[in-house]
């Protein structure tokens, strides 16, 4: 039964890494030709949300990896 829990948890924490990457990818829209200081601030934002976001899919599929692994021990 044991073996079988961590294969799940690894399975959903990768499935759940998978999607946060997914949310990263998501179209942007097109910018201005001259952008304001608004929509420079607010693209710098969600840069740095886009690389937090990643950092935690990578994070929760590797915490995914490390489950499977300790299924199959």
């Amino acid at each position: 039964m044991r073996p079988l829990l961590f294969a799940g948890l690894g399975i959903g924490f990768i499935l759940m890494g998978a999607g946060l990457y997914a949310l990263t990818l998501r179209k942007q829209k097109p910018a201005a030709a001259v952008p304001t200081k608004a929509q420079q601030r607010e693209q710098a934002a969600l840069a740095d949300e886009n690389k937090k976001m990643r950092f935690a899919a990578g994070g929760s599929a590797g915490l995914g990896v490390v489950f499977l692994i300790l299924s199959l021990i």
